[in-house]
């Protein structure tokens, strides 16, 4: 194996990793080493403020070395350079970061001797310049701050209206949903009343009147017959008029004086109560007219028995009577009305007048006395009297009157007005009930005389007149 030392028996060989030691190939002698040199000391540059300088900063000369072209060499003494001709370098401020410059520092240019005896000192480095100032910016002031006692009062009042809102819609609800109650409940019960009127369609008619037929007023007319049963037809007692007027807010009843001397389509001339007998309801209509025309489209028929039944319903009426009307009364009640009821002949007698409430026995007695006063003129005035008074009570709504109108009056009545028809009307019944009512008769005063002619007497009319009395009376619009 040969020797590790290559041919030396230990190894002394110096460390060569030393910069100023080397070693030299087959102990050249002769050689010695160059005089250690020392480099001046690396100086710290703030990088930061040469990066924000940018180009302003002053451009770096390359360094110049002696006219021998060899880098100047530090004496053997091993001491530092002295640097007579300028400041010692500057301290480095560790208050802040720094870095040394490689890229952008070139080497420091050194002046001195020219054989070489030690580098010049570093130039002072020029301070970089300050970046331009920027132009001061206008700050936006900030808004004061609203104070807190304005805000609540704010939440407050949302709150509040928020409230109201919600407890006015639920009352809005809660009424909406009474209102259909109601309503569903009353077009149930006017439907089954409907239904219990005995219904009669017109035939085929001819209308004669068309001129004072307005659609403001709506007009029926109520015919109380004088049949003492169901089967006889009898005349027409009374006839009125009644007609509802939505531009004045009045229920007019017009009453037709029996005794009018009018000519019956078909019929001749003869007495207005006489068309009923000949021709039911429909010719009745079609006479009026023909004779004062006023457009008539709907009826409604009551008998004796039909009136009783109304007056009971309502309880009865209150009125003054005279003692001649009083003693008029019994002899009604005696002769015929208590018989047609089923009563004795002396039943509820009155024994003398003032202010009396009357059944509906008395009642009709009261509605067809002839013999006191003016004759028919004041007899037709007694029954708008009664009418008066019945519409009267109606308008207290009593739940007892309407269960007696339902069980004992309604399936007496007749009448042409389909279902659909009349319960439109009854949907306006309610309204109309608080309608004030006004009173006239036909013919009205000094528009007629008194004639005697193949029928009885009867009454010569002027309709020219008449015709202006109602349309100013029942279709005004003021």
């Amino acid at each position: 194996m040969p020797n590790r030392y290559n041919g030396r028996d230990e190894d002394n060989i110096p460390n060569t990793d030393n910069q100023d030691t080397m070693l030299l190939p087959n102990g050249v002698s002769g050689y010695s080493a160059p005089p250690k040199q020392e480099l001046p000391p690396l100086r710290r540059v703030n990088r930061r403020a040469a990066s924000q300088s940018g180009s302003s900063a002053p451009q770096q000369q390359a360094p110049r070395f002696p006219q021998s072209g060899q880098p100047p060499q530090f004496p053997h003494s091993e001491q530092p350079p002295q640097f007579p001709h300028s400041a010692p370098p500057p301290q480095p401020n560790y208050s802040e970061p720094q870095y040394y410059d490689y890229n952008q520092q070139s080497p420091q240019e050194y002046s001195g001797y020219s054989d070489g005896g030690y580098y010049p000192p570093p130039a002072a480095p020029q301070a970089a310049s300050p970046p331009p100032p920027r132009p001061p910016q206008k700050r936006k002031r900030p808004a004061a701050p609203q104070p807190d006692h304005e805000e609540r009062p704010k939440k407050k009042k949302r709150r509040h209206k928020s409230l109201l809102r919600r407890i006015v819609g639920r009352l809005f609800k809660t009424v909406l949903v009474l209102f259909l109650l109601l309503f569903g409940l009353y077009s149930c019960t006017s439907v089954s009343l409907i239904k219990k009127m005995e219904y009669k369609p017109s035939e085929s008619r001819n209308h004669y009147a068309d001129s004072l037929g307005r659609g403001h007023v709506r007009s029926i007319l109520v015919i109380g017959t004088d049949g003492r049963t169901a089967d006889e037809a009898g005349r027409s007692d009374s006839m009125i008029l009644v007609s509802l007027n939505s531009k004045t807010n009045e229920i007019i009843m017009t009453s037709f004086m029996r005794d009018c001397y009018v000519e019956i389509p078909n019929n001749g001339w003869n007495k207005l109560n006489a068309a009923y007998a000949f021709g039911g309801a429909d010719l009745l209509m079609d006479t009026i007219e023909l004779n004062f025309d006023v457009r008539i489209d709907d009826y409604v028929s009551v008998d004796f028995a039909s009136f009783v039944s109304v007056v009971d319903s309502v309880g009865g009426i209150d009125i003054e009577v005279s003692d001649a009307e009083a003693q008029e009364i019994n002899v009604i009640l005696i002769s015929e009305v208590n018989g047609l009821m089923g009563d004795p002949p002396d039943a509820d007698l009155l024994s003398g007048g003032g202010k009396l409430h009357l059944n509906g026995k008395q009642a009709l007695s009261y509605s067809r006395i002839r013999k006191v006063g003016n004759s028919d003129f004041e007899r037709t005035e007694r029954q708008r009297r009664v009418m008066s008074l019945i519409i009267a009570k109606m308008k207290t709504f009593k739940p007892s009157i309407f269960k007696n109108l339902a069980s004992d009056v309604i399936p007496d009545v007749a009448t042409n007005m389909s279902t659909p028809k009349a319960y439109l009307l009854s949907l306006r019944a309610p309204f109309a009930l608080k309608y004030k009512t006004k009173q006239i008769q036909i013919p009205a005063e000094g528009t007629f005389t008194g004639a005697d002619v193949d029928v009885g007497n009867v009454l010569q009319v002027d309709f020219g007149a008449n015709r202006e009395v109602i349309d100013k009376e029942v279709f005004s619009k003021d």
